[in-house]
């Protein structure tokens, strides 16, 4: 895609939110060098081995080439990586390292088709403690702190809670200071796209601040990045 062509990043129809995530995650390097690990060492064991239905997966299995260690993947269970022991099997590592719940996709797909599913996994929903006046500060906009009491039932409390957060939620998003949606988001994400595809074409920075209307260059990088990194996996709970 060439990063000064906006017309190449218009998608129709829309982007889903699982597609969106993609959009990032195709961009990250670690992720393209993991694919081309993966791809290799999958090609290289059905050299050997065969593909479906021909397959021998018992001498599959016995190859080393086939597993990682489950220590390298953060969080990584029976649960969610099945494998043998301390060892999870090369596509069960990938899932499991970048979120995907199917076959990892070739980075060089721009948008997935019939026959190239994109399916994740279900991303954990995590609910930080606030245990301090200084855990307040480091909340950015997007969160916000409530008080319980514990030694009351929860579960009124818990209603409570619910349509105070959906207001604040509502009144923030309306202000401009957060954002729920994937249609609110797609503008800023969209620019986020072409400067990571520039500043990987090697295009210096003042045409990139020029070109894609950017004041911080360096900021709207670094943002980009994160998305690439982990935050994609905050887009697949989007609407």
């Amino acid at each position: 895609m060439d990063w000064r062509d906006a017309a190449a990043y218009v998608f129709d129809p829309p982007l889903s939110p699982a597609e969106w995530a993609w959009q990032f995650l195709r961009r990250n390097p670690e992720y393209a060098a993991d694919y081309v690990w993966f791809i290799s060492t999958w090609r290289a064991l059905e050299a050997d081995y065969g593909a479906p239905p021909a397959r021998d997966f018992f001498r599959w299995r016995q190859d080393p080439r086939a597993w990682r260690a489950e220590s390298e993947i953060a969080g990584c269970s029976a649960d969610t990586c099945p494998g043998d022991g301390d060892r999870v099997l090369i596509e069960c590592w990938m899932g499991a390292k970048w979120g995907l719940a199917k076959f990892p996709l070739d980075p060089a797909v721009v948008r997935p088709t019939p026959g190239l599913e994109l399916d994740w996994r279900a991303q954990p929903v995590e609910v930080e403690a606030v245990e301090g006046p200084g855990d307040l500060v480091s909340l950015g906009a997007e969160k916000m702190a409530l008080a319980f009491d514990l030694t009351l039932p929860l579960a009124p409390q818990l209603d409570a809670a619910r349509v105070r957060l959906a207001a604040r939620a509502r009144a923030l998003e309306k202000a401009g200071q957060i954002t729920r949606s994937v249609a609110t988001a797609a503008p800023s994400w969209t620019r986020w796209l072409r400067l990571l595809d520039g500043a990987a074409a090697g295009a210096a920075v003042e045409t990139l601040a020029q070109a894609l209307a950017i004041e911080d260059v360096a900021t709207a990088l670094e943002q980009a990045r994160a998305m690439c990194a982990s935050g994609y996996r905050r887009i697949i709970r989007m609407r």
